[in-house]
Parts: structure tokens; sequence; C-alpha cells
């Protein structure tokens, strides 16, 4: 004749079996808040390099002309940030695909509130300031710093003087910092080598 299990037999296995299954909800618990943080930081550093690459994009196919006004009219310098500004313009060639084309095109950087944002007009020389697209390029940003070098010494504005109003800096530092103490620094080196024709 068939014996079945005793009571004692039973809570001991189901003692067992809830012990086997808060380890493994432990486990898989903090495999998922890992995983969630690995997506994050890795997302964090996509929009780090992709912030970078697109900076150093711009200053390197910089040209030095001009920049013009709304009415069309030169102004004296190529490249414009104001003291303890937290925004530089300047113009760039155009990237057509894969090659960059002979259009230009002005492009500001900025910090719009918590933003970190990337302008670029529909040309050098933009009739209606409205007619540009952004790039949202950091969010949770608190701060942003600004320098400029002629090679020389550092500026917190440029052009420095009227001697460097038709130059573009050698040497651009931006840092910029994020809330919960993130901060990231950039120096680029402007290597202009283009000039309109």
């Amino acid at each position: 004749m068939f014996k079945g299990f005793t009571l004692i037999e039973v809570l001991i296995s189901l003692v067992i079996l809830s012990i086997i299954t808060i380890i493994t909800s432990t486990f898989l618990q903090s495999s998922i808040q890992s995983k969630e943080i690995v997506f994050s930081q890795s997302a964090q550093t996509l929009r780090i390099n992709l912030l970078g690459d697109t900076l150093r994009e711009d200053i390197t196919n910089a040209v030095n002309v001009n920049l013009i006004d709304a009415r069309g009219e030169p102004q004296p310098h190529t490249f414009k940030s104001s003291l303890n500004a937290d925004s530089f313009i300047f113009t760039t060639k155009v990237r057509a695909g894969r090659n960059f084309s002979d259009s230009l095109a002005r492009i500001e950087y900025l910090l719009d509130g918590s933003r970190f944002l990337r302008k670029q007009f529909y040309a050098s020389a933009p009739a209606n300031s409205d007619d540009f697209f952004e790039t949202i390029l950091l969010n949770n940003v608190t701060n942003v710093s600004l320098e400029f070098s002629d090679k020389n010494s550092w500026s917190p504005s440029w052009p420095k003087n009227t001697i460097d109003e038709q130059k573009f800096p050698q040497l651009i530092r931006i840092y910029i910092e994020q809330d919960q103490g993130k901060s990231y620094t950039w120096v680029i080196n402007s290597n202009l080598h283009h000039s309109y024709e």
C-alpha cells in the first residue's frame, strides 16, 4: 500500500522551495538593476561622445569669414562669444551626406535652461533669426564655461581685442557641468584650413 508524505516532509519541502525562490528573485532583481545602470551609463557615454564629435567636426570645418547680421551687414568678427556667455557663434562648412559641401551655415552652441543645444541656421547670414533647427546635445546641464586661446593666453571671450576680430581662436576649451557632480572638458584645436572663396 502507498504511503503519502507526512506533514513535516511537506513543510520542509515548502521551506526549501521558498528559500530557493527568495535567493533567485534577489539575484534576478539585482541583475535587472545592474542592467539598467549599465544601459543608463552607456547612453550617457554615447551622448557625451556625440557632443564631442559634433563640436570637433563643426570647429574643425569652420571657415574664417565675417559673421553677417540680419540686415546683411558684415560684422567685424568671425567668431563670437561674449564675456561670461554660455554660447558661441561661428560659420562652418555643411555636411552633405558623407562629404562636406561648399555651403556655409551659421552654428551656435548655447546653454538654454538646463539643455546644451546646437543651433544650425539654414544660411551663414540668416535673414530671420528663427530659421534654424536645433539639436539637444546634453540635458541636465548646470554650468557651461568657455575659454578661447590664440596659443599665447586663454580668454573668457572672443575676440579678445580688435586684432583678434578677423581670427578664429586656435584652441577652444569647453567645460560642462551636469547635476550630480558630473563634469566634462573638451579642448579642441581649430586647425583652421578653410577660407571661403
